[in-house]
C-alpha cells in the first residue's frame, strides 16, 4: 500500500494497493522446498549421534576377559591343588601302613619258626632261629637277596606267613581284594580273588621285604620298602620301614 501527494491544496492520503504476480508453479515449488527441508531435518535428528553408536574396543574387550579369566582360574587352580594334596596326604598313609605291615609280616614268621621249634629240654639245641635265617636254602632265603620278597599271611585257621617268592617285574605289586567277609588281609599279592571271587583290583603300591644278617648270628635287619607313583609326576614316592629282628632264645 503506497500514499499519493494530491495536487491540491489539502494532503489527501490515498491508499493504492498492487497485486503481486504468484504463478501456480511458484506456489508448488516453495512447496515442495519446504517439504525436502522438513524431511532433511527430521532424518538428521533421527540418527544417532556417532559417539552414541561405538561399542568396546578391543583393548577394553581384552582387559574384560583377562579380568573374568583371573576370577575364575584362581578358585578352580586354589581347588585342584588342594584335591591332589588331600589325594597324596591318602596315598602316603596307606603306604605307611603297608609298610609296616611287611616289617610285622617279618616279625610272625620269625615268631613262627621259634614257636614250631621250640624245646623246652634244655639239652636239645634250638632250631628255630637258624631255619629262619637260612638264606642258602630256608623258608624265606628269597628274603635274604638283593630284590627282597613278598610276605602275606594265608588265610587259613592256622594263619602263617607265606613267602611269596623273589620280588622281580609285577610279582611284588599289591592287589586289593574286595569279596566281602572274605580275605583275611585286603591288601594281597595274589591276583584271583577269594572263593571264586571277582579278581583282585590293582593298586599303585608295590612292597619289596628285605632280611639282612646283623653283625652278629642273633640279629636280623628287616627293611620294609613300598613304592608308588602319583598323579602325573615321574618321581616315584616311597615309604621305608627298618626294624631288627633278635634270637629272643639265644643263649
Amino acid at each position: 500500500m503506497k500514499y499519493k501527494q494530491s495536487s491540491q491544496s489539502g494532503m489527501i492520503t490515498t491508499p493504492t494497493f498492487k497485486l503481486l504476480s504468484v504463478t501456480k508453479a511458484k506456489v508448488n515449488s516453495y512447496i515442495n522446498s519446504l517439504s525436502v527441508s522438513l524431511s532433511k531435518q527430521h532424518s538428521k535428528q533421527s540418527v544417532p549421534l556417532k559417539s552414541q553408536c561405538q561399542g568396546f574396543s578391543l583393548v577394553e574387550t581384552l582387559v574384560a576377559i583377562t579380568i573374568l579369566l583371573i576370577i575364575i582360574i584362581g578358585p578352580m587352580t586354589i581347588s585342584s591343588s588342594t584335591a591332589r594334596s588331600t589325594s597324596f596326604a591318602s596315598e602316603q598313609v596307606v603306604a605307611y601302613f603297608l609298610a609296616q605291615e611287611g616289617a610285622e609280616l617279618a616279625q610272625k614268621a620269625r615268631d613262627d619258626f621259634l614257636l614250631e621249634n621250640f624245646y623246652v629240654d634244655s639239652s636239645e639245641p634250638y632250631i628255630g632261629w637258624d631255619k629262619f635265617t637260612d638264606d642258602g636254602g630256608g623258608t624265606y632265603k628269597q628274603c635274604f637277596s638283593n630284590n627282597g620278597c613278598g610276605l602275606i599271611v594265608a588265610n587259613t585257621n592256622n594263619p602263617k606267613v607265606v613267602n611269596k617268592g623273589e620280588c622281580t617285574g609285577e610279582t611284588c605289586q599289591i592287589k586289593f581284594d574286595p569279596t566281602p567277609n572274605g580275605p583275611r588281609s585286603r591288601y594281597t599279592y595274589n591276583i584271583n580273588g577269594q572263593n571264586n571271587g571277582p579278581p583282585n583290583e590293582s593298586t599303585p603300591y608295590t612292597r619289596v621285604i628285605k632280611l639282612e644278617k646283623g653283625a652278629n648270628d642273633n640279629e636280623v635287619r628287616v627293611e620294609s620298602r613300598v613304592t608308588w607313583y602319583t598323579g602325573n609326576q615321574r618321581q616315584q614316592q616311597e615309604v621305608v620301614v627298618d626294624t631288627y629282628l633278635y634270637n629272643i632264645y639265644a643263649n
